[in-house]
């Protein structure tokens, strides 16, 4: 039976592992997680082990890229992968794909809310033209893309330039430094927020009648139980939903249960 894994430090909160369980219950292979100190010690376990394929997370999302032969569209674009799969002659001829699911994460949830798919109440949300992406690393980047590509002007917030002007520049967005974030916010109807942890600079940022979308579901840092008050608050976990859904598809050929997944991710 095939296996399958994350990689990342630290990962020990990761739900990877039930969400694969609910999609496939133990018929499509197993799925763990690859405890390791460093990317090369996590991938020389993928690498030698059974492992089929497995889902990276911070930090090693550009890292793995070195051990990478045949990177998708969007895995060149950003830099970085958050899957990695093994050909089936791998033994052999040594190939191994990777894909950035984040991309699909962002793009098909926000696609799914303006559908209305998320709306349980009265809310009315804005048109979106505009929309500001705080952080510029694997997740940023990701987002940033995936707006991109979906039509809107997106303004890419970094505290430093030297990860963010030249990727801005590279897929038409604007580069903002963090500290006129709130004046980028100003402008924007959709605010992406892909850092773990929070930064001064959002303090005097105003929220409301705003769409905010975060990253981070383990440990949220704008949600409205952090006393954060937005127009709409889109959960991390809509994210890892939409992320996870594709990279299962990659990993198995075969459909997830994405009501299970839903299930236990709660929404």
């Amino acid at each position: 039976m095939a296996k399958f894994g994350l990689i990342g430090n630290p990962i020990s909160h990761s739900k990877s592992p039930s969400l694969f369980a609910a999609a496939y219950g133990g018929k499509c292979g197993s799925y763990e997680l690859i405890e390791a100190d460093s990317c090369v010690s996590a991938m020389e376990r993928f690498i030698d082990g059974e492992y089929r394929g497995i889902n990276v997370t911070a930090p090693y999302k550009e890292q793995v890229l070195e051990y990478v032969t045949d990177p998708d569209r969007a895995s060149c674009e950003l830099g970085n992968a958050n899957l990695l799969l093994k050909d089936e002659n791998h033994a052999c001829n040594g190939r191994i794909y990777s894909y950035n699911t984040d991309y699909y994460g962002v793009k098909n949830t926000v696609k799914e809310l303006l559908s209305g798919e998320y709306m349980t109440d009265a809310v009315v949300l804005p048109e979106i033209k505009r929309v500001t992406v705080v952080g510029a690393g694997g997740a940023g980047k990701a987002a940033a893309l995936a707006m991109a590509d979906s039509g809107y002007k997106v303004c890419l917030v970094n505290r430093s330039p030297e990860r963010a002007v030249a990727f801005a520049n590279k897929i038409g967005a604007e580069y903002v430094r963090l500290e006129d974030l709130a004046k980028a916010v100003e402008k924007s109807q959709l605010l992406i927020y892909s850092l773990s942890m929070p930064v001064n600079e959002m303090a005097g940022v105003d929220l409301s009648g705003k769409i905010v979308f975060e990253a981070n579901y383990a440990a949220p840092n704008l949600s409205p139980s952090c006393g954060i008050r937005s127009l709409y608050y889109l959960r991390g976990e809509y994210w890892l939903y939409n992320q996870a859904v594709p990279a299962f598809e990659l990993f198995t050929g075969c459909k997830p249960d994405i009501l299970a997944m839903k299930k236990i991710i709660g929404i």
